[in-house]
């Protein structure tokens, strides 16, 4: 009865450790230069979606290049964010987090996403 209590408390509290980590990395895309070199989940309103022959922009809380942060997705992962999410393009305006390490890249902040596990869709 001891371990299987010890067990519990111990589960418990690594849960509860877990869960106040993932907590404090969720940050505003507008906070993105602070944590550059960070992992973090940001969270913004996704401004708008540039395609380019071989990658797709998705900027955050304005339009380039005044935008906060970029989520870079390379053509060949792309198929499989519409595939899980739909169109892409359809949401712009609506809110939209990122889960990856911001890297200061020439003149703007940005993640290089290859699974769309690693983007949530906060409203849906």
């Amino acid at each position: 009865m001891g371990n299987k209590l010890a067990l519990m408390t111990g589960g418990f509290l690594l849960t509860a450790a877990v869960t106040a980590i993932a907590a404090e990395l969720q940050i505003d895309s507008e906070k993105a230069p602070l944590y550059i070199g960070k992992s973090v989940m940001a969270c913004g309103t996704v401004a708008e979606i540039t395609h380019m022959p071989n990658r797709h922009y998705i900027n955050f809380d304005k339009k380039s290049p005044n935008q906060s942060l970029t989520a870079l997705v390379w053509n060949k992962d792309y198929v499989w964010f519409e595939k899980r999410y739909g169109r892409m393009d359809s949401y712009v305006g609506k809110k939209m987090c990122v889960l990856g390490n911001i890297t200061s890249t020439q003149s703007y902040l940005q993640i290089n996403v290859t699974n769309p596990q690693f983007l949530r869709l906060p409203n849906r």
